[in-house]
């Protein structure tokens, strides 16, 4: 397999980046009037339609595709139905600093699958972030309201579901073909969310959704989804799972400064000081022994 080159991969995560976090904004403006379950199952739905249309004529080993359903549990189902709830349920600085733990969760993943060796400095890191992490809730549980708090620790689930399948789809990724195995896992995602989603897409006022929530779903469906996850796995051929994770850093600062530009969110001292531990707990968990 030959190398693109560091600087195409690493363009590569940086544009991953930058499309998650508008991800944050254009799904608060969808959920405004789409539930979060509906807009979340319209996501997979519609990402898998237009992911089968560029994966056309790829197939993957029948070997493979117990693991895509695992990939698709962990990275599809659990990420995007938690996410997106816990987003509609908190502030966006919020969800873009607790997202940042997911380097330090493929870190810890990792060295428990044996795939990394653990230090007492890691170890260290780890617990560091794990504690600024806990901060931001225990905020939530403090100063916010008893919806931020579930909020809070829905994105914190969240995290650590997609730090797993950064770890554990990082074998498959190196050799088999990333539009297929992203394309098998939103088809897959998006049979295994609809009994999640079936009662809110039932309820939903079809009617009364206006053509700037459509816009946004149609954007969070072929930028912060099917571009992301594709650039996403195909970073994951040439990069080690942790390198990947650690281009969340990018979030939270872009994040934070749309949601108080555009949703006039407040940024409180305590996510500050919750973000500076995280970013300091995975410094430390990144640095080569």
């Amino acid at each position: 397999m030959r190398y693109p080159g560091t600087l195409r991969v690493h363009g590569a995560m940086f544009t991953v980046a930058l499309l998650f976090t508008a991800n944050y904004l254009i799904s608060k403006l969808g959920m405004k009037e789409l539930s979060p379950l509906s807009f979340a199952w319209l996501r997979v739905a519609g990402s898998a339609a237009l992911l089968g249309l560029v994966a056309r004529g790829e197939t993957l080993p029948r070997e493979s595709r117990r693991r895509v359903v695992l990939f698709a549990v962990l990275g599809v189902v659990i990420n995007q139905t938690l996410f997106l709830s816990g987003l509609a349920f908190t502030t966006i600085q919020v969800a873009a600093i607790l997202i940042t733990s997911i380097p330090v969760f493929a870190a810890g993943a990792a060295i428990a699958m044996g795939h990394e060796r653990a230090s007492g400095l890691r170890i260290g890191g780890i617990a560091l972030a794990c504690a600024g992490a806990l901060l931001v809730v225990g905020g939530e549980g403090l100063h916010g309201t008893g919806r931020s708090l579930l909020g809070a620790i829905m994105i914190l689930v969240n995290c650590l579901s997609y730090a797993l399948y950064l770890v554990i789809s990082k074998p498959d990724m190196a050799h088999l073909s990333p539009r297929a195995l992203v394309a098998r896992m939103f088809a897959i995602g998006t049979v295994l969310m609809l009994p999640i989603a079936a009662v809110p897409l039932w309820r939903e006022e079809w009617t009364s959704v206006s053509p700037r929530a459509w816009l946004a779903l149609v954007l969070v469906i072929a930028g912060p989804t099917v571009a992301a996850y594709l650039l996403q796995a195909w970073a994951l051929r040439y990069a080690d799972s942790s390198v990947v994770a650690s281009y969340t850093y990018v979030q939270p600062v872009l994040a934070t400064i749309l949601g108080a530009a555009f949703l006039g969110e407040r940024v409180r001292p305590v996510v500050v000081l919750a973000g500076v531990m995280i970013f300091a707990g995975v410094w430390l968990t990144s640095r080569k022994m």
